[in-house]
């Protein structure tokens, strides 16, 4: 569901849902608490499961990438030190790597 195609309250559904101050899991007790702090109804609380799942796995992808991106500097700096060891290694039998 698209943020377009979204009507105005559950665009407003969705804001106070980030600023409700709950923290956010995938359990009843919490999806309770967020319709109850929300001023969302009944009805309007399969909507707000969906969006807390969304958010949930937002985040989880995130994290997902930000370890992606370290892990990937990591082997960028592994590879980099492993370049100057064969340079050094290179130039101390007379050859010129480059």
């Amino acid at each position: 569901m698209s943020w377009n195609s979204l009507t105005d309250r559950q665009k407003s559904l969705d804001r106070a849902i980030e600023l409700c101050g709950v923290k956010l899991d995938n359990s009843d007790a919490c999806l309770r608490r967020v319709v109850n702090e929300i001023g969302a109804s009944e009805s309007e609380a399969s909507f707000v499961k969906q969006r807390i799942e969304l958010r949930l796995h937002t985040a989880a992808l995130l994290s997902q990438t930000d370890d992606l991106i370290t892990k990937t500097e990591k082997m960028l700096d592994q590879f980099e030190k492993d370049d100057e060891e064969w340079r050094r290694k290179g130039r101390a039998l007379g050859f010129d790597f480059k």
